[in-house]
């Protein structure tokens, strides 16, 4: 059974980012700028790219067995059962300076899961490993892992 379930997407403006060189590149092949040979592999890629970030999303759900995370087409899904959550707290965090950005990120400060923003679901687990998944219902996400674990 799920009791919470949110679904993320990267912002509009990273696959922009990524759409802006294909035009460009899509352009010069149009033009015949430079060597068809060298901009067709740079098309393909920045192209690629453009749809994985758009299609890229990370879902968090609050299941019978534990808190589930995956960040499609990104990382692996991973469950943390609920008897491995000591404390939860909801809290606002710095995504780039604290973690380097969005994404799957490592720190001194733990990993962190996030798509978006900069609210989040801190837990610190068992093993002492802490976890930062973000969330645009930050309350709500605390609130429900909250009450299956004994933080």
């Amino acid at each position: 059974m799920v009791y919470f379930r949110e679904e993320q997407r990267f912002e509009w403006f990273w696959t922009a980012v990524w759409l802006i060189p294909v035009v460009i590149i899509g352009y010069g092949l149009y033009r015949q700028a430079i060597s068809a040979f060298l901009l067709w592999p740079a098309l393909v890629v920045t192209a690629v790219v453009a749809v994985w970030m758009n299609q890229s999303r990370l879902i968090t759900e609050v299941r019978t067995d534990g808190l589930w995370i995956r960040f499609v087409l990104l990382w692996p899904a991973r469950t943390i059962p609920w008897n491995e959550i000591r404390t939860v707290e909801a809290l606002t965090y710095r995504p780039i300076k604290d973690f380097g950005g969005w994404g799957v990120r490592w720190a001194a400060r733990g990993i962190v899961y996030n798509a978006r923003g900069k609210r989040g679901v801190r837990m610190v687990l068992a093993s002492g490993e802490r976890v930062l998944v973000g969330s645009q219902h930050t309350d709500d996400l605390a609130r429900t892992i909250g009450e299956r674990t004994s933080a």
